[in-house]
């Protein structure tokens, strides 16, 4: 993991914070090369780091799958189990876990540079860490509801915060989003540059990004409350649109984190492929939506099943089936993703019928991790403006549309051709407008967030799933993650959420439908 040599630095730094000296600047106890804070721009790429891992990682994997862009292949069952909904409170959590990972490392990095950086003036890596600290903490209440937030990171306060509701949650984001850009205006302290491992924002124009981006997020935020709370949702985008204009991410701003192709520094999704590979195959979900408009990113996205014929045969299953009824050869996830990492029956991915080469492999592992992507921030405003939210701007949702899928098939190499004009995909013939658009959104995130693309299906039942063939819920979709087992040992405050261990189908405040 990338992150283990910039956390190695950091904690070297932070070993003298237990040990206890006076001022004399001769004290013994003293050690001059172990100073007892760090420095600021250590802790952000720390933070940032294990956020890009963690999103990129199994909880895109995870995510993919419940919004069933992948099932399980023949002979494939590392994540079977996530595939017929038997997930449990031990799922993401202990050692190396993504819950306690978000916590206890990134989200607990972005406040040690708030309260840090607030003492030094350094206001623009404040700034851009509050905006990080609302992109992990909404990352959480997407998938557990609930969650410690004001409380939270504060154990000088308490080891055992509050459960904030989700909506003072969705409020509070708003708050920190609206700091950070005032932080950032303050033009104070150093450019991280380097120390920024997502935007290197060295000058004034790349905190423009940072602030830019913060726009973008709060105009998802408050799209996320549309099934629940559409008058807050309205009137906060309507402020926003008046404050902000067309101030949201622009053309190459895709807040992205980079990888390599050195060991531990690959892509995170590479990374788990190459551990357990033969663990997803295409869903039919998916392939179903883009098998009848023949959209040009197939190719991109999913294997020939066979590798063997001149023909491209795709062949996709359904969710929640079992080994035994599960075809031998089926559509993997194409080589943008994962390279060389695939074994179908006896075809493997160093074989010349695959036709996927060790260079394949190196640009899959070297495959940045999207945490926001440009074609998400547009049909973002896509949304806002065909709900008639976004007051007097002159966007036009058909443009902004057109333009995300654009740019979601430039990302992917292709050419759009005639995609655009097809009965299905134009936008002046759909009578759905907002379905149009997050059918597109859930297209373009395939394989770069696939818990975004959960929560967006949560939120408006778009497109729609299928009930896994077998399930451990009853024929009923899962509508959010368990409560982890260290959180139900250890918080007695969560009982304050109403949701029993092992929960995972009531829904989180705002999936209302």
């Amino acid at each position: 993991m990338k992150r283990i040599y910039i956390k190695a630095l950091l904690m070297s730094l932070l070993l003298g914070l237990n040990t206890a000296c006076d001022s004399d600047y001769l004290d013994i106890n003293t050690d001059p090369n172990n100073p007892t804070v760090a420095d600021v721009n250590l802790a952000l790429p720390a933070g940032q780091a294990q956020v890009a891992f963690i999103v990129g990682g199994q909880l895109n994997i995870l995510g993919g799958v419940l919004a069933q862009y992948w099932t399980i292949p023949k002979g494939g069952n590392q994540y079977r189990s996530w595939d017929q909904y038997n997930i449990t409170s031990s799922t993401l959590d202990g050692q190396g876990g993504q819950f306690v990972g978000m916590y206890a490392g990134a989200l607990q990095d972005f406040q040690y540079v708030i309260n840090q950086g607030s003492q030094q003036n350094e206001w623009r890596m404040v700034g851009i860490s509050k905006i990080m600290k609302a992109y992990g903490f909404g990352i959480l209440t997407d998938l557990y509801g609930d969650i410690p937030f004001s409380e939270a990171l504060n154990a000088d306060l308490t080891i055992t915060p509050r459960y904030d509701a989700q909506k003072d949650v969705y409020a509070g984001l708003q708050t920190l989003l609206d700091e950070a850009k005032a932080d950032i205006a303050k033009k104070q302290g150093r450019f991280p540059g380097t120390a920024d491992m997502l935007y290197q924002a060295a000058n004034e124009a790349g905190m423009d990004r940072w602030v830019r981006l913060a726009n973008t997020l709060k105009l998802k935020f408050y799209l996320r409350l549309s099934q629940v709370d559409p008058t807050t949702a309205r009137a906060g985008i309507q402020a926003l649109y008046a404050s902000s204009g067309t101030a949201f991410m622009q053309a190459g701003e895709s807040l992205e984190f980079a990888n390599g192709t050195v060991t531990n520094s690959e892509n995170p999704f590479w990374q788990a492929n190459f551990r357990l590979s033969n663990n997803l195959t295409a869903s039919t979900t998916i392939g179903n939506l883009m098998a009848p408009n023949n959209d040009p990113r197939m190719p991109v996205y999913f294997l020939d099943a066979d590798l063997r014929t001149p023909e491209i045969e795709y062949v996709f299953t359904p969710n929640g089936t079992t080994s035994t009824n599960t075809a031998q050869y089926t559509s993997y996830p194409g080589k943008y993703f994962i390279g060389q990492r695939f074994l179908n029956g006896t075809i493997n991915g160093t074989s010349a019928g695959s036709g996927v080469t060790a260079a394949d492999d190196n640009a899959a592992k070297a495959r940045p991790v999207v945490l926001v992507a440009y074609e998400e921030s547009l049909l973002l405003r896509a949304e806002a403006v065909a709900r008639g939210w976004a007051g007097t701007t002159t966007d036009d949702p058909a443009r902004l549309y057109n333009e995300a899928i654009t740019a979601s098939m430039a990302r992917f190499g292709v050419q759009a051709g005639d995609y655009l004009t097809k009965p299905g995909v134009d936008y002046a013939r759909q009578t759905d407008k907002i379905r149009a658009i997050i059918t597109q959104k859930y297209l373009a995130l395939y394989g770069l967030n696939g818990v975004e693309a959960w929560s967006e299906q949560r939120r408006t039942g778009f497109p729609s799933p299928t009930i896994p063939v077998v399930n451990l819920t009853g024929n009923q979709f899962m509508k959010r993650l368990p409560y982890v087992d260290s959180e139900l040992q250890r918080n007695p405050n969560i009982t304050a959420t109403g949701i029993a261990p092992g929960d995972v189908l009531t829904p989180v405040w705002w999936d209302a439908d």
